[in-house]
């Protein structure tokens, strides 16, 4: 069992999406983007602690617990600006994992609704920084487990296209919060959605291939790694292929995250039966392909109106160290936490479905049916010509008794 701790261990400081809200109509085409003048780099990170530096808030309390505590938005570019400040709720990236918050215009309702920042906004001029109070309050119902929220500074800029319209362009840099409430904990996985489908080849006697998707849901209320196995087997249990799905990395409770996996080179045997294991496992046990990267970098996030289309990409720092030019914020006191009753002991119990799917080549089997009329019909002409070959000798023969029979009855009596 670890120890509680008040401040951050160790992490990342979050650089989150560009967000892209259009002012224009719905249907109108928006071209690249033409970002207004006056680039602006920031950074947001927790406010140093009498026990060092931090890059995430870190808590693990009990329901009921009130935090007082600091995050300090730094200004490291060229240009004033002013900042909006709030916090939301973290979720996982629906097809990819991938760590995120909530848009701006969708309200949270856990953690991130639990703080309450000391202003809404800052302004800043270059290499400033401001140290802001929030504070955070733990319902005392909280469902014991982990909750997970960012505290945001973004700014919001004026954009035109090649086509002249105006769009909104919000950038946002956060820093993550992990809270661990009290109580009883549980790590579950579950499968859901699962479809398998198999497609052939023209080639009759070439493989086929086969795509699996299902729906992997964070069902207990502990953080999670999950890594996964797909196994296809024919019938009577013929190996026809094993894969590996890329893993993903601090699944959160009630976050689902949906997997697609192409697997080639299956052999058309009619049945290919698909059997799906998903292992959860503590955090670390799952090292993704490009796990840091899709948490640090950010990623342009579209809604409505806003363009598909190329945008600046000379977006928030994500360095948390701050530099000679910017001062690092007074220490403060850690925020007293108290978790006696917290327990870290958690089973991770692997889970697993299946589905059934018809693997048929249906050039081959056109062919088969084709072959197979052909000797069924060389083997009924066979057997007709035989029966007819027949029907012929019996009727000479009858016709050869009928004439012996009859020139007997016809010679004369001596």
């Amino acid at each position: 069992m670890r120890s509680p701790t008040a401040y951050v261990s160790s992490a990342v400081i979050l650089s989150l999406a560009l967000l892209l809200t259009g002012f224009g109509a719905a249907a109108a085409p928006v071209g690249p983007l033409k970002q207004a003048e006056g680039d602006v780099t920031w950074s947001v990170q927790p406010a140093n602690t009498t026990n060092g530096t931090r890059t995430q808030f870190e808590y693990s309390t009990d329901p009921g617990t009130q935090v007082v505590d600091f995050v300090v938005v730094a200004n490291r570019g060229e240009t004033a600006a002013e900042f909006a400040i709030y916090a939301t709720d973290a979720t996982n990236d629906v097809e990819t994992g991938a760590f995120g918050l909530l848009p701006s215009d969708v309200a949270p309702t856990d953690l991130g609704k639990w703080i309450t920042m000391d202003v809404d906004t800052v302004t800043l001029q270059p290499g400033e920084e401001s140290t802001i109070p929030f504070n955070l309050l733990i319902p005392s119902d909280a469902t014991p487990g982990d909750h997970v929220a960012g505290i945001i500074a973004s700014i919001t800029t004026t954009a035109e296209s090649d086509e002249g319209t105006t769009v909104n362009l919000e950038q946002r840099v956060g820093a993550r919060m992990y809270l661990r409430v009290a109580g009883d904990v549980a790590a579950a996985a579950e499968i859901s959605g699962v479809t398998t489908s198999f497609t052939p080849e023209l080639n009759p006697f070439a493989f086929g291939q086969m795509a699996v998707d299902y729906n992997v849901r964070n069902t207990g209320n502990v953080r999670m790694d999950v890594t996964q196995t797909v196994r296809i087997t024919g019938p009577f249990g013929i190996p026809l292929a094993e894969i590996t799905p890329e893993p993903f990395s601090d699944l959160l409770p009630r976050q689902t995250v949906n997997v697609t996996a192409q697997v080639p080179q299956i052999a058309a045997l009619f049945l290919a039966f698909s059997d799906i294991t998903v292992v959860p496992g503590p955090l670390g046990s799952a090292e993704a392909a490009g796990d840091e990267s899709s948490s640090e970098t950010a990623t342009p996030q579209p809604t409505d109106s806003a363009s598909t289309d190329p945008v600046p990409t000379n977006i928030a720092s994500t360095e948390p160290v701050p530099t000679d030019s910017t001062p690092a914020p007074e220490a403060t006191e850690a925020p007293p936490i108290d978790a006696s009753n917290l327990d870290d002991t958690v089973d991770f119990v692997p889970v697993t479905a299946s589905a059934t799917t018809l693997a048929v080549s249906w050039t081959l089997l056109i062919l088969v049916l084709i072959v197979s009329s052909a000797v069924f019909l060389a083997f009924r002409y066979v057997l007709n010509t035989r029966e007819q070959m027949y029907a012929a000798i019996d009727e000479a023969a009858a016709a050869a008794r009928d004439e012996a029979l009859g020139g007997t009855e016809k010679a004369p009596a001596q």
